[in-house]
């Protein structure tokens, strides 16, 4: 059973609130996109197609650009303000030849079927109404052989006073998700703060 508690506002209602996430997301966001490029080096798939769903303000997607000076890189986003914000810092940031945003719904993604090599996301499980959905569309538009990682914050009592840590998920309600989807060979590791939902290796 999910005792979790949605958020009220998935997506960004605005400039302001897309500006503030985006000064806020550079302060924590390095070490995980490390992490990311790293399971694609070990994986194999540095030289791919990667997409990065509920990719913001393109924080992500800029730095895995840069750390992966092979791939080609596509971030998904639902949000115009934050969209915006994005093509604008991979132009600021010179990777934009390799990096691409597209507006649409991690549930209902606008790419054919088998088209990434690897696809990583990071918090935006919580904010989605059906997140099997996504989980579904993650199996569908990644190649055969390819891989996925989801990161997202976990759900402990530690997060009492946040509401995006109350939307989140356990270790094993993330199991549980994840085994209701259609998506092969994963692993769920849950640590004090964070939650990781991956390919195995």
């Amino acid at each position: 059973m999910i005792n979790r508690i949605p958020v009220e506002h998935g997506v960004f209602q605005g400039v302001d609130e897309a500006e503030h996430y985006d000064r806020e997301s550079r302060l924590w966001m390095r070490n995980v996109v490390e992490q990311f490029a790293a399971a694609a080096e070990r994986w194999g798939v540095a030289d791919g197609r990667v997409l990065d769903v509920g990719s913001g303000s393109g924080l992500v997607t800029i730095r895995l650009a840069a750390m992966l000076p092979g791939a080609q890189i596509t971030g998904l986003e639902l949000c115009p303000p934050v969209l915006e914000r994005a093509r604008q810092n991979a132009a600021d940031s010179g990777v934009d030849g390799r990096v691409e945003f597209e507006m649409g719904s991690a549930e209902e993604m606008p790419f054919a079927d088998d088209t990434f090599d690897m696809v990583v996301c990071l918090s935006t499980l919580h904010l989605l109404d059906n997140p099997v959905n996504m989980l579904d569309e993650v199996q569908r538009v990644l190649k055969p052989g390819g891989r996925f990682y989801i990161r997202d914050y976990r759900r402990t009592w530690l997060g009492a006073l946040s509401g995006h840590i109350k939307a989140c998920y356990t270790p094993s309600e993330a199991s549980d998700l994840l085994k209701r989807s259609g998506l092969w060979y994963w692993k769920v590791k849950g640590g004090l703060f964070w939650l990781r939902m991956m390919s195995i290796d």
